[in-house]
C-alpha cells in the first residue's frame, strides 16, 4: 500500500506539472522570447513544492537540488513583498550577489516577479524572464501586469486544486478502516484468549462449546479487520476494547 501511494503520488505530481505547464504555454504563446516559471513554497519550511517552468531543464534540476531558493534573492523579495517587482531593481546586484552569476549562465538574470501569499502560509510567485534580451519585454510587462498578476492567483487555485484533489485520493485509502462494534460474549472470548487460555479452557470457562468459541474468534477477526487472532488481541487492546 505504502509503495502504491508512493506511486501513485508521483503520477499526481507529474500530471499536475505537465497539465499547469501546457496551460501557462497557451498563455505564453505569443511571446516566445520570454520565459515563466511558477513556484510555491510554505514560508514556513521554505522547501519548494511546485516549480512549473519552461527554464532550462539543466537550470531547475540545479535550483531544487541545491535549494537555490534559500538563496535566491528574487524569492527572498518575495517572501517580504506583495506587490510585483523588477529583478535585480539594482543593475549592480549582478555583480554583487554569486547567485545572479550562476543564473546568468542560463541568462536568467533579469526579469519581473508576481508574487502572492496565502492563507496556508504559502509563497507563490510568477516570474518572467527576457531571455532573449528582447527590447519589449518591459513594454509587454507594464501593459499587462494587471492580467499577469491574475494569472498567478489563477494557476495557483489550479495548483491548490490538484493538491487538494491528491489528499482526498490518499485520505480513501490511508484512513482508518470504521471497527465494528465487539458484543458482550466476543469480548469475553477475546478477552480470555488474551490472557493465554487455549480455545478449550475459553469455552469451559464460559460454559460454550469450543467450536462456539472459533465461531466468535472469526466473527472478531472480521470486525477488527485483522488476519488472525493474534492481531485481534493487538488490535482490542490498542483500542481500549477490554478496558
Amino acid at each position: 500500500m505504502e509503495k502504491f501511494l508512493e506511486n501513485n503520488q508521483d503520477f499526481f505530481i507529474q500530471t499536475m506539472k505537465r497539465e499547469i505547464k501546457v496551460y501557462l504555454q497557451q498563455i505564453f504563446k505569443n511571446a516566445n522570447a520570454f520565459c515563466f516559471a511558477y513556484f510555491m513554497m510554505n514560508k514556513a519550511d521554505n522547501l519548494p513544492a511546485s516549480i512549473i517552468s519552461d527554464y532550462p531543464t539543466g537550470w531547475l534540476n540545479q535550483y531544487c537540488s541545491y535549494g537555490y531558493q534559500k538563496i535566491d534573492p528574487v524569492m527572498l523579495i518575495a517572501c517580504r513583498r506583495f506587490t510585483p517587482f523588477l529583478w535585480p531593481d539594482n543593475p549592480s546586484i549582478i555583480q554583487q550577489h554569486s547567485f545572479f552569476r550562476l543564473s546568468k549562465y542560463y541568462r536568467l538574470d533579469s526579469g519581473y516577479t508576481f508574487t502572492l501569499h496565502d492563507c496556508d502560509n504559502n509563497l507563490a510567485t510568477l516570474s518572467i524572464s527576457n531571455r532573449q534580451g528582447n527590447d519589449e519585454f518591459y513594454h509587454f510587462i507594464e501593459k499587462n501586469k494587471e492580467k499577469l498578476q491574475m494569472l498567478l492567483i489563477t494557476t495557483h487555485d489550479k495548483v491548490l486544486n490538484f493538491i487538494n484533489k491528491n489528499i482526498s485520493v490518499v485520505t480513501l485509502y490511508t484512513e482508518t478502516p470504521q471497527v465494528q462494534t465487539l458484543s458482550p460474549r466476543e469480548k469475553e472470548v477475546l478477552f480470555w484468549a488474551s490472557v493465554g487460555k487455549t480455545y478449550g479452557e475459553v469455552a469451559t470457562i464460559l460454559a460454550i462449546r469450543e467450536g462456539t468459541v472459533k465461531f466468535h474468534i472469526r466473527n472478531i477477526i472480521d470486525k477488527l479487520g485483522v488476519t488472525n487472532a493474534k492481531h485481534a488481541i493487538s488490535r482490542a487492546t490498542e483500542l481500549k476494547l477490554f478496558g
